[in-house]
């Protein structure tokens, strides 16, 4: 794939707008990919806040001003900056992706894109004012008088032994002062290279230890760089502060801390936490999430959607809050779960609890004899009581489920009830009292309708009484 160079960030000094006299300039080279749609700066300021910085287009970030990332207010000290860029990917490389992920394989998929490489270096804020960084240091010339004759290189074609210290560089002296070093480099730019001449399959990759950028207004660091491959998988930043990464004796991790307890021990004065940042240089959606704790909870954060926490443990949760068993059934309060949800204590939904009815969901579909049932429904007992397990004296009403099962036979054992078996047992009683109160008022309907003619027979035969001595 070609790399397009691109001289990126001539820097306007940081007092430009403001006294448009001070001019200086500084540069980064960034390699813009040929399948780079889309970009974003990074930019961390000397107070820890992280910025980011958007670009539709990633070839602007070529003919970036810097200025327009700081504003007017520009803090002293070291910034550090990455630049991320996004794929170009055709329609059928985008569904194959969707299609991954909702297969939930981590796989890459035939024909996937490498990710897209970062870049990343650093500039320096003094006074309001950009260090200019457009030239790199040269190595210090000598302090030692030569003479006239450039003398030969040395070349010993045996062991060496030096039994004392030894100084390399430019700014060696005679008689130096070494103290306890054995090894000591001395000059202002100071590089280690291991240049591998390893040739045909083996592995020739060259490697170096780097001692500060070598821009003035660069980064203070300590890096081991992968030369061949233009790569830097390792840096400290000199302020950065003691014990940021520790590997004791038995392999524990330790970061921020030299007694680390496990494998991975993150140790922080307020909110230890672990990101996980999905960038788009793969051509997947970016997302990020936090994983963290403190004193109030420990937590995961849906950083990308607004910082939402839809996760949340609060200190003191008791053992097997929530706990999945290796079948998938998940206990509420309890650790042996015998369902796909198990909750051990009372249940309080806010809401519309659902379950799953569909004709489609069901086999052996047999109709329900509603008289039957409501004959075994009135020889059911009844009974009031309170839970062994809860902490309340919350009193109840209801079977109990050996009685249940006894009766009707329905459920899975005589341990539990199901409310659906509940509820059906009722709706067919209601159904079987609905036909018997429907029986009833035709019968009563039928009994006044027959009470109605007695009575008219009776008042016609009281008005006739009445009638038939006037008539004489």
């Amino acid at each position: 794939m070609m790399n397009v160079r691109a001289r990126v960030l001539s820097f306007l000094l940081g007092g430009l707008i403001a006294m448009p006299w001070a001019v200086a300039s500084a540069a980064w080279d960034v390699a813009v990919p040929e399948s780079a749609s889309s970009a974003t700066v990074r930019l961390a300021a000397p107070d820890g806040t992280i910025s980011d910085h958007p670009f539709q287009n990633a070839r602007d970030v070529a003919t970036l001003d810097p200025a327009s990332l700081l504003g007017e207010a520009r803090a002293d000290g070291l910034y550090r900056y990455e630049v991320r860029f996004a794929q170009v990917l055709s329609a059928e490389q985008k569904a194959a992706l969707v299609q991954s992920r909702q297969q939930g394989s981590s796989t890459p998929m035939d024909g996937q894109p490498e990710p897209l490489a970062s870049v990343s270096g650093s500039f320096r804020i003094a006074n309001g004012i950009l260090v200019a960084a457009d030239a790199g240091e040269t190595r210090n010339a000598s302090t030692v008088p030569k003479s006239s004759e450039s003398p030969n290189d040395q070349v010993i074609a045996d062991d060496l032994i030096v039994q004392g210290s030894i100084c390399a560089g430019f700014d060696c002296v005679n008689n130096e002062s070494f103290g306890f070093d054995t090894i000591r480099m001395k000059e202002n730019n100071l590089r280690i290279k291991f240049e591998d001449t390893s040739v045909d399959a083996f592995p020739s990759d060259d490697w170096q230890l780097t001692a500060n950028d070598n821009l003035s207004g660069g980064l203070i660091r300590f890096s081991i760089e992968n030369i061949t491959a233009a790569r830097v998988p390792f840096t400290v930043e000199g302020s950065a502060p003691t014990n940021s990464l520790y590997l004791d004796s038995t392999g524990n991790v330790g970061l921020g801390t030299s007694t680390p307890a496990l494998e991975l021990h993150l140790n922080s004065a307020d909110t230890p936490a672990m990101r996980l940042e999905q960038n788009n240089s793969g051509g997947f959606t970016p997302q990020t999430w936090d994983v963290a704790g403190n004193e109030a909870n420990f937590f995961v954060r849906d950083v990308t959607n607004g910082s939402l926490l839809p996760f949340r443990i609060r200190p003191g949760a008791p053992t097997s809050s929530i706990d999945v068993a290796a079948s998938g059934n998940v206990g509420i309060g309890i650790g042996t779960p015998q369902a796909k949800l198990h909750v051990n204590g009372d249940a309080y939904i806010a809401g519309t609890l659902t379950q799953l009815s569909s004709r489609s969901a069901k086999t052996n579909l047999v109709a329900v004899a509603s008289d039957a049932v409501l004959d075994q429904l009135s020889r059911l007992p009844l009974w009031t009581w309170n839970y062994l397990s809860s902490d309340t004296q919350d009193r109840h009403i209801g079977p109990v489920a050996e009685d249940f099962y006894a009766t009707f036979g329905f459920g899975t054992s005589a341990k539990q009830l199901a409310p659906s078996d509940v509820a059906g047992v009722a709706l067919a009683a209601s159904q079987a009292l609905q036909r018997e109160i429907a029986a009833r008022d035709q019968t009563i309907a039928a009994l006044e309708a027959r009470l109605a003619r007695l009575e008219e027979i009776l008042m016609e035969r009281e008005t006739g009484e009445s009638a038939a001595p006037a008539a004489q």
